[in-house]
């Protein structure tokens, strides 16, 4: 997609839920709000560059932020699978890969550096020793995001992030024949498969099953490098105000949907992010036997 396209069809959207403002055009306040998100230059220096003041700038971020964060905007770019049809092109086309079947979804967790408040400051220091905003997300095989989640700090650990999502209601209601593919941080069920710990004794059968599943699990990595590719901002936001930090990193996740709706990915861009605990979490007993079950069932195509 080229730029000026990209800009014209981004304001378009964004027009009539900007508003108006007579000191600002349109197209200078979402070009401001796109070159910071892209760039990793502070509020002052964004600012400068064009012309306006830096609280002016938090203004039309905190404006922009708030257009996306919308409930109806927001799922005009990223939107959950909801009928048979859309589940089973998904499933086929990740089967395409290494042979995984029926799989509609990958999910893994990223962390988004921060500064950090001073506040309750150890709340926010992950596992790699930095102040950080945890983002659960789960894409398709065209590195679109099929839903987004950002809530808490980044010491909570992904399954319990997971556990207090949308998303894990939403899948309560995920046709059984389907599932997500997670690694071992996550609780095994039948909506949601993780791999065979590797105790030395696998069997040939439950080998290929990790390779398989390894091989298309990899799309949520290539998803989140890609995304913090294009919006260089999320490999560190120094916000002020912590709150505003989750819209942020949804905007950037809305704009990568949008961005990759008209442009074909460019695999160069793509570096891989993992991030994830390799870990095996304490699974619901109930949840673990049928996924047990439905894993050992499990038979990867060739």
């Amino acid at each position: 997609m080229c730029l000026l396209f990209f800009l014209r069809e981004l304001m378009n959207l964004l027009g009539p839920k900007f508003g108006p403002m007579k000191s600002v055009s349109l197209e200078k306040r979402s070009l401001a709000c796109l070159w910071f998100l892209g760039n990793t230059e502070t509020f002052r220096s964004v600012a400068d560059r064009f012309g306006m003041s830096k609280e002016t700038l938090h203004f039309l971020l905190a404006q922009f932020n708030g257009i996306f964060k919308s409930h109806k905007f927001l799922n005009t770019f990223i939107s959950w699978p909801t009928t048979d049809v859309e589940l089973s092109n998904l499933a086929e086309k990740f089967s395409q890969r290494a042979g995984f079947p029926d799989a509609v979804g990958a999910i893994d967790g990223t962390y988004i550096p921060i500064s950090g408040p001073s506040e309750y400051r150890d709340s926010y220091i992950c596992r790699k020793g930095f102040a950080a905003m945890h983002l659960q997300a789960v894409c398709g095989p065209d590195l679109k995001f099929l839903d987004v989640f950002s809530a808490y700090p980044g010491s909570v650990h992904d399954t319990r992030v997971y556990r207090n999502s949308p998303l894990f209601q939403v899948l309560q209601d995920l046709p059984p024949k389907f599932h997500l593919l997670g690694d071992s941080a996550y609780p095994l069920s039948t909506s949601l498969l993780t791999p065979y710990r590797d105790n030395g004794h696998l069997t040939l059968e439950e080998k290929r099953y990790n390779s398989a599943h390894s091989s298309t699990r990899v799309d949520i990595e290539r998803a989140f490098g890609l995304l913090k590719g294009k919006f260089r901002k999320l490999k560190f936001l120094d916000m002020r105000h912590v709150e505003d930090i989750p819209s942020t990193i949804l905007t950037c996740c809305a704009l990568h949907n949008f961005i990759l709706m008209d442009e074909s990915l460019d695999e160069s861009e793509v570096v891989l992010e993992c991030v994830s605990e390799n870990v095996q979490c304490e699974n619901d007993a109930r949840e673990s036997l049928s996924g047990q079950r439905k894993r050992q069932d499990m038979h990867v195509l060739t």
